[in-house]
């Protein structure tokens, strides 16, 4: 009898030690196995992610319920049944892609959720002291830079609000199928609506990992960086809001991780849970500390050495692959990690007139889309395809120009060391998951 019931006992005990990414229901205050906690924060190596590990969390679920995600995914259940989209015939989705019904709807839902979700891990770290471990101890954020954090998450709000009323007319207008409630749950669990619906559900984490990384890998060649990404790396100093502390443009291919509700016939559920993921997950991850269920020393790294760990860890196999794995702070700073100013982190200084242009004109790539799709404008399947082009891959198009216009070395930096392979690969589908599904969206919504 002893011998059947132990494996139940060791299942159960494993359960309890590891749910929602926590230990035994403990969620502040605790470090991974890895982490030697006489060693300053940052200078426990981290195990090297595999995908043999990947693969293995995925077919267990424990990338579902021994993680945050176990968190996130009840979050979006409740949004979605307690917050319905109504996507009927006469209802606002249905309206246009773009509408001030829709925002005045959705925004304050998602203002609420997401900046309160940062706020709490804010508070709970750096007032609270429910975290011990900082990176860099006794940091104190100053409130400029604090400002200058939530002027962007409410930029990434508003963003995210675009994308969701993009998909709610389309699928309010029908020029876009999904995987209706009532075929998810009304014809048992053996159904293929309902296993459609779980396999999304399990499917949408890993590919966030995916796609972060190719979506990332793009960001960081120079002409992008310098106009785009280089504004969530005024933040090498990270604290819970700087994690959506970025550029419109890269939310615009941040948020385009929802591919998969393009390309599949997928639950509005689906696509929702991908939003809450990517605008709740850089939260804490951004929090500056290594002792809570969601800290992510792998993503430290990445903001104080620039070029390293740009995966997600689930997927950091792929920064292994392509050398670009770093699983400790550097030996020179032994000594602990000092703070840094952050200074460009301000709203006192104004933007400087290349970054008030290249906005302009990567808002002008997407306005004209939107001003023919808000007015209905008919326009034929050509017109429709080089408009959805130009607001897809004209900020991308944009920055390789400014480029070569400041003549600023060579546009394959920092990997031109990296081979003709390598660059074509990660351009290829940086483009692919990024510029690909914002263009096809926009072409749903003219077609």
């Amino acid at each position: 009898v002893l011998g059947h019931s132990e494996p139940h006992c060791t299942y159960i005990m494993e359960f309890f030690r590891d749910f929602a990414g926590g230990q035994y229901l403990r969620f502040f205050n605790i470090v991974p196995p890895y982490i030697d906690q006489k060693k300053k924060p940052g200078f426990s190596a981290i195990p090297t992610p595999t995908f043999g590990n990947w693969i293995k969390e995925g077919l267990l679920l424990r990338h579902i319920w021994a993680s945050p995600n176990l968190v996130w995914v009840a979050i979006a259940l409740a949004i979605y049944f307690l917050f319905p989209y109504d996507l009927s015939p006469g209802s606002v989705a249905a309206k246009a892609p773009l509408s001030w019904d829709f925002f005045h709807e959705r925004f304050p839902l998602w203002f609420v959720v997401t900046l309160g979700y940062n706020a709490f891990f804010y508070i709970t770290m750096y007032s609270l002291g429910w975290g011990v471990r900082s990176f860099i101890p006794n940091r104190v954020v100053p409130l400029d830079k604090l400002l200058h954090n939530l002027l962007y998450n409410v930029s990434a709000v508003v963003i995210w609000v675009g994308f969701e009323n993009v998909f709610a007319y389309l699928w309010a207008s029908g020029r876009l199928a999904y995987l209706a409630d009532a075929d998810a749950f009304s014809h048992g669990l053996q159904s293929p609506g309902f296993l459609r619906f779980m396999a999304g559900l399990i499917i949408v984490p890993m590919w966030r990992e995916v796609h972060f990384y190719f979506a990332h890998r793009l960001l960081h060649y120079k002409p992008i960086f310098q106009q785009v990404h280089s504004l969530h790396h005024r933040n090498t100093d990270i604290e819970p809001f700087s994690g959506l502390t970025m550029h419109p443009v890269e939310h615009l291919y941040y948020y385009s991780c929802i591919l998969p509700s393009v390309f599949f016939l997928a639950s509005p559920l689906h696509f929702l849970w991908n939003g809450i993921h990517l605008l709740l997950s850089p939260g804490a991850s951004h929090s500056g500390f290594d002792d809570h269920f969601q800290a992510d020393p792998f993503h430290y790294m990445h903001h104080r050495y620039f070029e390293c760990n740009y995966a997600g860890f689930s997927a950091g196999a792929l920064d292994v692959i392509f050398g670009t794995f770093m699983g400790k702070f550097k030996e020179r700073e032994e000594d602990g990690a000092k703070e840094r100013l952050d200074s460009k982190s301000t709203i006192r200084s104004p933007p400087t007139l290349e970054f008030v242009l290249y906005l302009a004109l990567s808002a002008a790539c997407v306005g004209v889309w939107a001003y023919v799709a808000v007015e209905h404008l008919a326009v034929s399947q050509t017109v429709a395809a080089a408009l959805a082009f130009v607001a897809g891959f004209g900020p991308v198009v944009l920055a390789f120009v400014f480029f070569f216009v400041n003549g600023n070395g060579s546009s394959l930096d920092p990997f031109s060391k990296k081979g003709l392979f390598e660059n074509v690969l990660h351009l290829g589908m940086g483009n692919l998951v990024c510029a690909v599904p914002v263009a096809l969206a926009c072409y749903l919504t003219l077609a």
